[in-house]
């Protein structure tokens, strides 16, 4: 539209100055003349300048300095991408405005908000459309190659010998008996064992007795009541823990790890018994049924209310705590604002090559139609500019060149 209106200029122009040259004999032709000449050279000085930015003018391409966005795209290309990526968008800028948002209170705002419905089905079936997308078998596969890879390279008997050589050095080993101990004690206190110690404790007097004579004795004794299997077994009991209670028990606990860290360390056919142990184990992993399994599960709760219930109590409980301590949402916004300022440093050069690559893979055409099309219009207008312009010049000049 602009163009056509910068042609209807210069047709005007052209007019003028013919009907200038048609009434010359006229006291007002000369200055018309004058006005539409200018005017002309004006529009046609113009037109040349506007064209050459983006073309050679008139296909002519031996005039010097034409195409001249052509002839430079290189050096505005690198220009445009150096003036996106160091001043538009530049680090500083970018870093100051990262500064001023509230990004704590935002989070807080909107961990409050419940989940919209819409979002939450777009969110629920997007998710259910990308479990769709996992091939249960080759990623059952790949967790069997990959496990079995690294547990390979694990020496579970090096590790076994470091664990119990730290318990010792740092003396969590005691620690750990008095855990054992702790839990042997309840099952020595509790009614199953003191019933089955009883009973056992008979069954050992009785095939302790052999001859006939020891056999009447006990019978004897268990018939006079001297002989109680139940006294007899708390009494077992109580020494039994007394014992656990005491220094020798840990040092017997301690003298046990310690010697099974050496046999451990030293046997190398216990060794290779714990590694095949640990390779078989890792082989008896049913791993197509238990990637079914989990991959079921998943759809069941993504595709039920639960899972988006508890995760809107967990965002409203993760808001309530931030609210409750400023200090945490203050460090949680600044973790945020670093996290993000050294991701900017790192890929803030992307934004320039981004730029750079984009406009470097047009073609020419496509480089000068873009050009032309969002700055090309407003050149038209200094065409029509040129050639108003220079009419008014040319008459002013005409009055003056004949009163003066």
């Amino acid at each position: 539209m602009q163009r056509r209106w910068a042609n209807i200029t210069l047709g005007i122009a052209l007019a003028l100055f013919l009907i200038g040259l048609a009434f010359h004999r006229q006291v007002w032709a000369p200055y018309l003349e004058s006005m539409a000449l200018a005017g002309l050279a004006g529009g046609v000085a113009d037109w040349y300048a506007v064209t050459a930015l983006f073309r050679h003018p008139l296909g002519l391409k031996w005039l010097p300095h034409t195409s001249i966005i052509s002839a430079n795209r290189e050096r505005i290309i690198e220009a445009i991408s150096s003036l996106v990526e160091t001043e538009l968008l530049s680090v500083s800028f970018i870093e100051a405005n990262i500064e001023k948002l509230e990004i704590g209170r935002k989070i807080v705002e909107f961990l409050d908000k419940p989940l919209d419905p819409v979002l939450q089905t777009q969110l629920r079936d997007t998710l259910s459309q990308l479990l769709d997308f996992i091939p249960e078998d080759k990623l059952a596969l790949y967790l069997e190659e990959f496990t079995s890879d690294k547990v390979a390279d694990i020496q579970v008997s090096d590790y076994i010998v470091r664990l119990i050589k730290w318990l010792v050095q740092s003396e969590n080993d005691r620690v750990l008996f008095q855990f054992v101990a702790r839990h042997v004690v309840e099952v020595l206190n509790s009614v199953e064992f003191t019933e089955d110690m009883e009973a056992r404790l008979k069954d050992m007097l009785e095939k302790y007795t052999k001859t006939t004579t020891q056999k009447l004795v006990l019978g004897v004794l268990e018939s006079l009541g001297t002989v109680d299997y139940k006294d007899l077994s708390v009494t077992v009991k109580a020494q039994l823990i007394e014992w656990l209670q005491s220094d020798k028990a840990f040092e017997q606990f301690e003298l046990a790890i310690v010697r099974i860290m050496i046999t451990v360390r030293d046997d190398s056919a216990l060794r290779e018994r714990i590694e095949k142990a640990k390779n078989d184990l890792v082989a008896a992993v049913p791993w197509d049924r238990a990637v079914n399994w989990v991959m079921t599960e998943v759809r069941t709760q993504v595709s039920g209310d639960q899972l988006w219930t508890g995760l809107s109590h967990v965002a409203g409980d993760i808001a309530d705590s931030l609210r409750s301590y400023p200090e945490r949402q203050a460090q949680l916004e600044n973790m945020i604002k670093h996290l993000t300022v050294s991701v900017l440093h790192r890929y803030h050069p992307l934004i320039g090559r981004l730029v750079r690559d984009n406009l470097r893979h047009m073609d020419e055409r496509e480089w000068i139609d873009k050009l032309e099309w969002y700055v090309g219009r407003d050149l038209q207008w200094i065409r029509v500019n040129g050639a108003i312009v220079g009419g008014l010049v040319g008459l002013i000049l005409a009055f003056l060149i004949h009163f003066l």
